[in-house]
């Protein structure tokens, strides 16, 4: 059986202009392959011309099965035009969707998309495998746990199965099924060097706001340091990355792992460089680790602050505070770590003033800022209070990227909300020791990202904002009605 794996095309973001292989079709792609069926990944945002690039691999790859990826609520119309084109292209061939927003969605999904045959819920390895064996038999995948489809006219969502107990027991994802030699994957201003990982599944938290809560069922759960080290090696000698990018929530939420990924990392002696998001909690704990980090690459650290008002972190849920942020903050400083600061803008509770606060605190004490509108996304608790309370101003799914105005605060509209979210940006970013920082701050990773906030600055000031080439810009339109 031939199975086709596609990552829709993607809009990229100005500012980076960069985009990473999605995690879970490589680690799809291995495990499918160890099971001895064939497979082909397709990367479209990475293809020369995406949308026309795909038709022609699709037309011309023989698949019965093609699986369709969407990890993010703001990338299901790209997921969805995607479903329409290969049921176009190949009306026989079988269809399944996965990821977060199919997950979570998968009634409403398959009642409006017909072209849709089944959805993966969750974790993919185990239940795609199984779906693909059952396919051919008359039931056709109807048994199998962790799979939603119709039938007789009605969506029929069957039962999760457990999940993976010991990540170390899947095989590396699959990086010789694409080009990583792509233009795609150059980190403009890292260069070639760099790549991200994801080393880890799910989060044990519960922030009310977070769809990968639900997605993976409030479970956290990691591969081992010596794994993680044995990639990055590997990544190393094959493709030359010296650069690595830990793409998850919360890379550090187990000390034990920690500290045996720095010691297995320093047994080797690779001079590498990495980043990573971190919960404030974790820093805090892990204090004494932290020159050990720093000496071994640890070089910037994403700190998920979101705010400092505490009956806005009550909303959100997050167990911390104003003064553990500083603290956090102190100790990153005192280590002469950078600081990516993740800040939300637009809670109910939040107002203009309470804004300016958290952005006061956060202008002088962070290197880089991350400043998004709070988003309700569908399947979270968050989403579903903000929509019984008809607070929901944005019905374009395509728009829930954290950098559009989706719903009302208290005392302020949405649009007001995101008019202050862009004025604390360009406060942010035209401060002198940030323009001045592109040329003579001496950290060169400081440099590296102030010169590429110093372009985006520039093109916008010129008014010739950078566009993507050979994208359609038709693609997800709205045309879709409640999956647009």
């Amino acid at each position: 059986m031939k199975v086709l794996l596609i990552d829709p095309p993607h809009r990229l973001f100005p500012g980076l202009r960069m985009w990473t292989p999605s995690f879970g079709l490589l680690q799809l792609g291995a495990y499918l392959e160890r099971e001895g069926i064939e497979v082909q990944i397709i990367d479209a945002t990475a293809l020369p011309a995406p949308w026309r690039d795909l038709s022609h691999l699709v037309l011309t790859s023989g698949a019965e099965v093609i699986g369709i990826t969407c990890s993010a609520t703001c990338l299901s119309p790209e997921a969805i035009q995607t479903i329409h084109l290969c049921k176009k292209i190949l009306p026989k061939t079988t269809i399944v969707a996965g990821g977060s927003h199919f997950t979570l969605l998968a009634e409403t999904i398959l009642q409006e998309l017909k072209e849709l045959d089944y959805i993966i819920l969750g974790e993919g390895e185990s239940a795609f495998s199984q779906l693909l064996q059952d396919l051919s038999r008359i039931e056709k995948g109807k048994g199998v746990k962790s799979i939603a489809y119709r039938e007789d006219g009605k969506i029929v969502i069957n039962g999760r199965q457990p999940p993976v107990p010991n990540l170390d027991s899947l095989p590396f994802p699959a990086y010789h099924l694409i080009d990583m030699e792509s233009e795609a994957y150059y980190w403009h201003g890292m260069g070639r060097r760099a790549f991200g990982l994801s080393t880890s599944r799910g989060c044990g938290d519960r922030c009310a706001y977070c769809s990968e809560t639900r997605f993976w069922e409030g479970v956290w759960r990691g591969r081992s340091g010596k794994k993680i080290v044995e990639e990055i090696s590997f990544l190393h000698h094959q493709y030359g990355k010296t650069l690595f990018v830990f793409n998850e929530n919360t890379f550090n939420w187990s000390r034990k792992r920690v500290e045996e990924f720095l010691e297995e990392l320093g047994k080797t002696g690779l001079r590498i460089h990495f980043w990573f998001q971190s919960r404030i909690k974790d820093i805090l704990r892990d204090e004494d680790l932290i020159p050990e980090m720093k000496r071994l690459g640890l070089y910037e650290v994403m700190l998920g602050i979101e705010s400092i008002q505490p009956d806005v972190l009550n909303r959100y849920e997050k167990q911390q505070s104003r003064e553990m942020a500083q603290k956090a903050i102190d100790i990153l400083k005192k280590n002469k770590i950078m600081i990516m600061a993740n800040i939300m803008f637009g809670d109910w509770n939040d107002t203009e003033e309470s804004m300016r606060e958290v952005f006061q605190f956060i202008k002088v004490q962070s290197d880089f800022l991350v400043l998004t509108l709070t988003t309700p996304l569908p399947g979270t608790k968050y989403f579903e209070e903000a929509e019984r309370l008809g607070r929901i101003r944005e019905r374009d799914f395509g728009q829930y990227d954290f950098m559009h105005p989706v719903m009302d605060a208290k005392f302020l509209s949405a649009q007001e909300v995101h008019h202050l979210q862009q004025l604390y940006l360009k406060k942010y970013y035209t401060q002198p020791r940030i323009l001045l920082g592109a040329f003579f701050n001496p950290n060169p990773f400081k440099r590296m990202a102030y010169r590429l906030i110093l372009r985006y600055v520039w093109e916008h000031a010129t008014k010739r904002p950078w566009k993507q080439p050979n994208l359609q810009e038709e693609v997800g339109s709205g045309e879709l009605g409640v999956l647009s």
